[in-house]
């Protein structure tokens, strides 16, 4: 996920059974001052991001995060499926 302009600590990830949510919020205020101090200018900026994604077939004890410069990587391995084992049964 491209999450550029939000820090590390403002990004979550939930796992809610086979539903992993991805959300953040930022925050940000700019105020321009005079010579005197004075306040000139201020602007506020707020912006927020949340996805939610089905993790059916997913091992979510093996998932892993990594956030580096503005890109959040996840990797889901897939679950290992067992087949049956084949058994013989007997006639009776």
């Amino acid at each position: 996920a491209d999450l550029p302009g939000f820090e590390k600590k403002d990004i979550h990830l939930d796992l809610n059974g086979d539903v992993l949510t991805i959300s953040a919020e930022r925050h940000s205020k700019v105020e321009d001052k005079d010579k005197k101090n004075k306040i000139v200018h201020v602007e506020r900026s707020y912006g927020s991001y949340r996805r939610q994604f089905d993790l059916t077939g997913i091992d979510t004890a093996a998932i892993k995060a990594k956030y580096d410069n503005g890109v959040l990587t996840l990797t889901l391995p897939k679950q290992q499926t067992t087949l049956p084992e084949a058994t013989h049964v007997e006639i009776e």
